[in-house]
């Protein structure tokens, strides 16, 4: 049998220590006494958060609506480095982040600036599909990261982050993912024919759900994934002036009536497939729902009605919610490659539903974050990695706005 012990007079090394570790117990009461009542102090966010607060990551897949800029990984470079002006705010997955008070962001979602000559290129879930809708052939695209690719940088990344050591084992249970895509593939998908377009949105919900297979496989704690619904893209500010509008595209409203239904079907698909998703838990958010609810609540106002659900009765927060607040004053005509001209910003963008023809303003991306966090707080431990996590799986469904 082995035996460990000090090497050395015992009686004295004993003493020693026991004074070393009165010391070090002190200095540690005292770090934590400051940290916890001198708020003037750096100190108090970083202890309170380590003792009482759990780790929570947000780990961000998507388009333009989620992307804020910043890259763990193959950040885009020159041109193709896209830019969000001071005015145009926080994207929603940053307002989440706060409300969650999560210690990490990182963005794998990707987009394109306007300067490249057109801003309807965007992300999409699988680029690949889009080869398939014979209207779309002929335009010109600029590749983009989709789900695949993003997915892929995401797994390299933590690779390279558990290599070095910064990967950090506590984070694991707190660890959110959110996947917004669906905008960018509908508008393209409705340039088809009606049996192309409804193919591509099975596959695209085929190549969505193995994606999440492989973060799910990829994940050593049970997944928890934020995926907002499709949201109807003709009542963005964009799909006038590029579609229906006198420039536009779509002067007989097919692609309008196309889109429509490929919204529903999105949607419909999205739910009943993660109704049976046993690889972890999904939060579906309402936002088409939401999205419909401003404009309606506004019309309604406008008009002096209301409806049998109270819209029109609770006032609005926009003074415009057809127009973005950087609107478009000239379109070319659908043979053109110029790009629309712009007009100055209005006054008050956080009055605007929209920031541009294709883009939620900052309010509005503020409410989507702040309301999802709130629903999230609401349903308790689930997404928060706390104890008493359900292995159950269930999908939760919101309206996303802000309580």
């Amino acid at each position: 049998m082995f035996s460990f012990g000090w090497v050395g007079p015992k009686h004295h090394s004993g003493k020693l220590f026991v004074r070393l570790a009165l010391v070090v117990g002190l200095g540690l009461c005292g770090i934590i006494y400051l940290g916890w009542h001198l708020p003037s102090l750096q100190i108090p966010r970083r202890v309170q958060s380590l003792w009482i607060q759990p780790h929570r990551r947000l780990i961000v897949f998507g388009d333009s609506w989620s992307d804020n800029g910043q890259y763990p990984i193959d950040p885009p470079t020159g041109a193709l480095l896209p830019s969000r002006e001071k005015a145009q705010g926080l994207v929603w997955t940053e307002w989440l982040c706060l409300s969650i008070k999560c210690s990490q962001h990182d963005n794998f979602a990707r987009s394109l600036p306007p300067s490249l000559g057109s801003e309807y290129t965007n992300a999409v879930i699988d680029s690949s599909l889009l080869d398939k809708i014979s209207n779309f052939k002929n335009e010109r695209v600029q590749p983009l990261a989709d789900l695949k690719t993003q997915v892929a940088q995401w797994i390299r990344f933590e690779k390279e982050r558990t290599s070095t050591g910064n990967a950090r084992d506590f984070e694991r249970n707190g660890t959110i993912f959110t996947l917004w895509f669906s905008l960018w593939d509908l508008w393209y998908f409705s340039k088809g024919t009606n049996d192309e377009a409804s193919e591509a949105v099975n596959r695209a919900m085929d190549a969505l759900f193995e994606q999440l297979g492989v973060i799910a496989y990829h994940q050593s704690a049970r997944v928890k994934v934020i995926v907002p619904e499709a949201i109807d893209p003709t009542f963005l500010p964009g799909w006038h002036a590029m579609r229906t509008g006198p420039f536009g595209s779509d002067q007989r409203a097919d692609e309008q009536r196309n889109v429509v239904r490929l919204v529903k079907q999105w949607n419909e698909a999205l739910n009943e497939r993660a109704s049976t998703w046993e690889k972890g838990d999904l939060y579906i958010s309402r936002t088409n729902e939401w999205l419909l609810d401003q404009v309606r609540e506004q019309q309604l106002i406008l008009g002096s009605m209301s409806d049998g659900n109270g819209l029109g009765t609770n006032g609005s927060p926009w003074i415009n919610v057809h127009s973005g607040c950087v609107g478009t004053v000239k379109h070319p005509s659908p043979q053109s490659k110029t790009t629309p001209s712009r007009i100055d910003r209005c006054a008050d963008p956080n009055k605007y539903l929209f920031w541009d023809d294709m883009h939620l303003g900052p309010e509005a991306m503020k409410m989507i974050g702040k309301g999802i966090a709130t629903d999230l707080q609401e349903s308790g431990d689930r997404f928060w990695g706390l104890e008493n996590v359900s292995s159950s799986n269930k999908t939760n469904k919101t309206d996303s706005s802000e309580q």
